[in-house]
């Protein structure tokens, strides 16, 4: 039997392969290496996203609105742009972006189903009955929906297919191929180096990152109680950032007060390139992601 490394080595280079079956691999994957982050990752490009929050970025695609429009005496608008800045403040995303929530199964599905340039997202009729008066003197508002590139489709599952392929291949090197090798998980240093990888590849908003934080190792969770500010001190010192580090923190808390601002903010983002997870560098944007979840539970949010 072929080793589990080298089946999703193979079915993610072969382009035919159905994404569906190389993330069923990768859960496999997961479950053999007792890898929570990648179960998560790939349970949820397989069935789907809970919330807007949770959706990496790779699934946030630009979109542009348009509607058809009924007017008097027969007038008609059909594919009639509607600008963001047209709609409230709390409704304009409906006018400028897409979040892909549903597993990657439903998008292939759409892809092999389109025959056009784009794909169209319809608004809920819940909002075209609330802005139907609203956008044109004179004309009524009848169906309106978001649209989006149907490359930007195929770059989405590509970037997923190739994210498979770089821990498949990046684990390969830190393991032997054979379910045998899989289960020795011969120290703890190699579990922190295949965290890491997974860590790197999978990124995005996943809940690892903001609700359970991995700690310094790349395993577990660090729990920092509000106000604690020894706890994150001890927390960011493993994380390899030095007391100098700190001090700037301390100056970026004191000038943005009661809650994170942009002092705080633009430390998370000159640090985020320091953090180690088992003594190795995760990336500016992990290493982000992981900052700011601690800050956030040292001040309750």
């Amino acid at each position: 039997m072929s080793a589990l490394l080298d089946d999703i080595i193979n079915l993610a280079i072969d382009g035919k392969q159905p994404l569906p079956d190389i993330l069923r691999k990768c859960l496999l994957l997961g479950h053999e290496l007792k890898n929570d982050r990648l179960k998560q990752w790939a349970n949820q490009e397989l069935n789907g996203y809970k919330s807007k929050e949770d959706t990496p970025d790779y699934r946030h695609l630009q979109a542009i609105a348009k509607g058809h429009f009924f007017g008097s005496y027969g007038g008609e608008l059909k594919n009639y742009p509607i600008p963001p800045a047209s709609l409230e403040e709390k409704h304009r995303h409906w006018a400028r972006e897409v979040y892909l929530m549903q597993g990657v199964s439903a998008y292939e599905n759409i892809l092999r189903a389109s025959n056009g340039a784009t794909i169209a997202f319809p608004w809920p009729g819940n909002m075209i009955l609330y802005y139907q008066q609203k956008f044109l003197d004179g004309y009524g508002l009848i169906s309106a929906w978001l649209v989006v590139s149907k490359n930007a489709f195929v770059e989405v599952l590509d970037t997923v297919r190739n994210r498979t392929l770089n821990i498949a291949l990046q684990i390969k090197d830190e393991l032997g191929t054979s379910y045998a090798d899989l289960r020795r998980m011969a120290s703890r240093e190699t579990e922190s180096k295949i965290q890491s990888i997974v860590i790197q590849n999978t990124g995005g908003n996943t809940n690892v990152a903001f609700g359970a934080s991995v700690d310094a190792s790349g395993q577990g969770q660090t729990i920092i109680a509000v106000g604690d500010r020894k706890a994150l001190d001890t927390a960011l010192h493993q994380a390899g950032l030095d007391n100098g580090d700190l001090d700037s923190l301390t100056e970026a808390i004191q000038t943005d007060g009661a809650k994170p601002g942009n002092k705080v903010g633009e430390w998370v983002k000159e640090k985020g390139s320091k953090v180690l997870t088992g003594g190795f560098k995760v990336g500016t944007k992990i290493g982000s992601e992981i900052l700011t979840a601690w800050i956030k539970q040292h001040y309750g949010l």
